[in-house]
């Protein structure tokens, strides 16, 4: 089997999925600055895993990544890959251009996933002109959004683009009975807007409860804003939790709530919509992608009560049908190794 080598973060449950999905037909090699998680570490054996501990960090600022340039460029001479994806494209992206030349014969692949097309070029002309560099130099570019895709031919035209989501698996039923109950698992910074969703969430009827999962660098400054609405008995922070965890909240809650100002096609949505619950999303190109207004789910607004909203009476069995047709990832995935590897 042709060597594959990934340059990606390896505690990232998206990386782990890519790996998965890419091991019926390739020899897996992954170099990650963030560790190995442990669902990964059993899933290639140590002697393809090489960590070399350097934090990245998707706001900026990752100027020690150019110390570690020398040791990418030493593995990839030593492996000789047939080919090389890095994920993210202005950290692992940066490494994979400027190592590509230590296999010159290997295909370079950049795979983006959201902030470093929707955000990271347009923060300074030094960030386009890196971002456009990088597209330029690769022989493919994945997006899991079409919105994405469109940026990145604006960026680079002569770009070869493969646009797929990272989906699911397979689809998935839910097997227990709905509960009033609103989920969130989006990271709690800015972006994610879980401060408004508070502030709409005190104006709902009180039988409704709300979940939200995850961490970020806003958690302790939401868990006061809660208490000061007078709505921290029905509102629950969860902290990061495990995908096992998280799927019993998919299976209980009867709604799904995810307002970013900027994102890609949201795996987390994907999942909420093979679980039966209702999306309510931020109004956003990414998202009109999957979400049809008051059909299969609802753009968020703050006029929105829940006791007298209403989807189309059969929104479970079309959303089922949209993943079916383009949200399952190993189906995904077989299509993008047709292409590279023809």
């Amino acid at each position: 089997m042709k060597k594959y080598l990934l340059l990606a973060d390896a505690q990232s449950p998206h990386t782990l999925k890519w790996i998965k999905a890419l091991t019926p037909y390739f020899d897996l090699y992954i170099i990650s600055l963030n560790g190995i998680s442990k669902a990964l570490g059993e899933t290639l054996p140590p002697s393809h895993c090489f960590v070399l501990n350097e934090h990245v960090k998707q706001h900026g600022g990752n100027y020690g990544l150019i110390v570690k340039l020398f040791k990418v460029r030493q593995i990839i001479h030593e492996l000789q890959p047939e080919f090389i994806n890095a994920h993210y494209l202005t950290s692992y992206g940066l490494l994979a251009t400027l190592s590509h030349s230590s296999a010159p014969k290997a295909k370079l692949i950049h795979s983006a996933w959201g902030s470093d097309i929707l955000v990271k070029p347009f923060q300074n002309r030094l960030f386009y002109y890196l971002t456009k560099y990088i597209l330029q130099k690769a022989d493919f570019v994945t997006s899991d959004a079409y919105t994405m895709s469109d940026i990145i031919l604006n960026i680079a035209p002569s770009a070869e683009v493969s646009t797929f989501s990272f989906g699911l698996d397979s689809i998935k039923e839910c097997t227990v009975q709905k509960e009033d109950l609103i989920f969130s698992n989006r990271t709690l910074n800015k972006n994610s807007n879980i401060s408004q969703i508070l502030k709409w969430f005190a104006l709902q009827d009180k039988k409704h409860q709300l979940v939200i999962a995850n961490d970020g660098d806003q958690k302790e400054v939401l868990q006061q804003q809660a208490q000061e609405l007078g709505i921290s008995e029905r509102t629950t922070f969860v902290g990061f939790i495990s995908a096992e965890e998280q799927e019993k909240f998919y299976q209980r809650s009867r709604y799904y709530l995810s307002i970013p100002t900027s994102d890609a096609t949201s795996v987390s949505l994907l999942e909420a919509m093979q679980y039966g619950m209702i999306p309510i999303v931020s109004n956003i190109p990414a998202n009109r992608e999957w979400i049809l207004n008051g059909i299969n789910g609802l753009f968020f607004n703050e006029e929105i009560e829940l006791s007298v909203m209403k989807v189309h009476k059969d929104f479970k069995e079309i959303n089922h049908s949209i993943l079916q047709e383009r949200a399952i990832f190993p189906e995904n995935i077989k299509k993008f190794v047709t292409k590279v590897n023809p």
